[in-house]
């Protein structure tokens, strides 16, 4: 049923899957190392954002977006 006997080309296929999963593994792992990293990122500006009963009345109120400078 499964035949992997690639007697000719097995000294290419193998190192060829290994090498292909040694990558996936590492791009896998880097995802969730930047998951992590942005979901701390996110908390932390969470918990510093101002509400809007804290905040200055006398100051207008600015449109807020993810783009532009930062202040």
């Amino acid at each position: 049923m499964l035949d992997l006997d690639m007697t000719p080309y097995a000294a290419f296929v193998w190192p060829a899957w290994g090498v292909s999963a040694v990558v996936l593994a590492a791009l896998t792992a880097r995802a969730f190392a930047a998951s992590r990293k942005w979901k701390r990122e996110l908390d932390r500006l969470e918990a510093n954002q101002t509400t809007p009963e804290t905040a200055d009345p006398t100051r207008p109120q600015a449109a807020r977006s993810g783009v532009g400078p930062k202040q």
